[in-house]
């Protein structure tokens, strides 16, 4: 098993959508920036935990027996009694921005080589550096439970996620 919190405010996860151009002849994807800043910041979070061991056992396809159990409880500023948080964003964003990103880091990502293009030949970066491409340890498709709460508290310092990671084993299922 392997808890972490994060502080700060949870942002839904959104989706890049076409811009098409005016006579609609073209279009790009666009992604919010302020959105890509939380993707990024949360990479890098899950990222400084790639080598616990904890962590590193639930990211081994090897030691994974059925799938992983992923629990996340979100803390969202709001005024009231009700411990529980009503409102927008739905958790199904919330939780989808936190399952991206935790994917997406250093926790589950192997190299695998160098990016190449149609011909076969290396892209490189602006300093002329061949760009690394990577492969996932576990696919996302290996969570087959998930818990998600939307709880609500009263300080703005106080908002954040508690994400807790289960290994599902025969013991859970009999």
């Amino acid at each position: 098993m392997f808890k972490i919190s994060w502080e700060g405010k949870p942002q839904p996860a959104e989706r890049a959508r076409p811009r098409f151009s005016r006579n609609k002849d073209s279009y790009y994807m666009y992604n919010p920036p302020s959105y890509q800043m939380y993707q990024r910041s949360l990479i890098n979070f899950f990222s400084k935990f790639s080598e616990d061991p904890d962590l590193k056992a639930l990211f081994d396809k090897k030691q994974l027996i059925y799938g992983l159990s992923i629990k996340i409880i979100f803390k969202i500023q709001s005024k009231g009694k009700n411990p529980f948080y009503g409102k927008r964003p739905d958790s199904d964003n919330l939780y989808k921005a936190v399952v991206d990103a935790l994917f997406a880091s250093k926790v589950n990502q192997l190299e695998d080589g160098y990016l190449t293009d149609k011909e076969g030949n290396y892209v490189f970066d602006s300093k002329g550096n061949p760009l690394i491409k990577y492969k996932q340890k576990v696919d996302d498709s290996r969570v087959i439970h998930h818990e998600v709460l939307k709880l609500r508290v009263d300080e703005f310092q106080e908002q954040g996620f508690i994400v807790v990671i289960r290994n599902v084993g025969k013991d859970d299922i009999s």
